[in-house]
């Protein structure tokens, strides 16, 4: 019986163990351009084909939404806005991403009964044929710094969240916050 229970416990550990595989989405990541000069940079603007900056496309709740944690991100780091004359142009662009989340091919059921005057227990496992996945719809946000005359990227980030379409700032907030965490700091 103590055999039993021993290895019941072992199998349980196991697929625990399995069930608890990360099917997280991406990670945001960043990377600066190795020639660009962020210690001298004091201003920035936005990109004019920018969805919500001065180009021709109608600016959405969720343009809007980006542009001030962007905004407000810049400002915190540091940098002073000036369309007229910047250091580096602001550009972002959101897509659809869709996230297959795996479920565990494994199921454990464990158990204790008796019958009569004789206790037992048992403990099972299955395994179904061709597991499953669940498709969830997400955004990924890339947001990029560019030299203004060039248009040459000097540093890019992105992250995949739930945005919920832009209506919830505070979600949008977060998002922006994960992608331009690797964002350089304004030189003294």
């Amino acid at each position: 019986m103590n055999r039993i229970l021993r290895n019941s416990a072992v199998i349980l550990a196991l697929c625990m163990l399995v069930g608890c595989a990360s099917n997280a989405p991406p990670k945001p990541q960043s990377v600066t351009a190795s020639d660009a000069e962020f210690d001298t940079y004091r201003t920035f603007g936005w990109d004019a084909g920018n969805k919500g900056g001065t180009g021709a496309a109608p600016t959405t709740i969720l343009d809007t939404n980006i542009e001030n944690a962007i905004r407000e991100q810049l400002l915190a780091k540091g940098y002073v806005e000036n369309n007229d004359n910047p250091d580096f142009l602001v550009s972002y662009t959101t897509k659809p991403y869709i996230f297959e989340k795996k479920s565990n091919p494994f199921s454990i059921g464990i158990g204790v009964g008796s019958f009569g005057n004789n206790v037992g227990s048992s403990v099972g496992a299955t395994v179904p044929v061709g597991g499953g996945t669940k498709e969830n719809m997400m955004q990924q946000l890339v947001i990029r710094a560019l030299a203004p005359q060039s248009d040459k990227e000097l540093w890019v980030g992105t992250s995949t969240s739930d945005t919920n379409q832009g209506f919830d700032a505070e979600a949008v907030k977060k998002a922006v916050d994960a992608t331009m965490q690797g964002f350089p700091e304004k030189g003294s």
